[in-house]
């Protein structure tokens, strides 16, 4: 009598193909962080440096300010208000840095902090870099 249901070769087409569905589902998730990311550090340098009240001394700006918005979203300010980070895992993936001399935040996004080479890579494309380990610095006027 012949058994009916499915055969050990059709269960393992279905593996198959879930495991592969999974790891496209995975590498989306990280080009989408990769591109969030990227949007939130372009966009909170222009707000840290725009709508911040930044405390001065004279003409001289010496810190950033606390920004809600950047610290829920895990940016952390530094100690002595120097630099805001963003980082996973012991990687820094952004940073914005007060520069006295030109009064300009700087942000830097460094490609090569995201895991995987996709993900790498879609950092460097978004940003028209070089390559997977391609680092954009740009600035923001106060």
């Amino acid at each position: 009598m012949q058994r009916k249901g499915y055969t050990r070769a059709s269960l393992a087409i279905a593996l198959v193909a879930a495991v592969g569905l999974g790891y496209i589902a995975y590498l989306q998730y990280q080009l989408a962080k990769v591109d969030s990311i990227i949007a939130e550090t372009i966009v909170g340098a222009h707000n840290a440096a725009k709508s911040c009240k930044l405390k001065r001394e004279g003409n001289k700006i010496i810190e950033l300010c606390e920004t809600p918005d950047l610290e829920k979203k895990g940016w952390k300010l530094s100690g002595d208000k120097q630099s805001y980070e963003l980082s996973t895992g012991g990687k820094v993936h952004a940073r914005m840095i007060l520069d006295h001399k030109t009064g300009k935040v700087i942000y830097k996004i460094d490609c090569g902090s995201f895991e995987g080479d996709d993900a790498q890579q879609e950092c460097s494309d978004v940003l028209d870099g070089t390559g997977k380990n391609y680092v954009n610095t740009d600035e923001v006027p106060w």
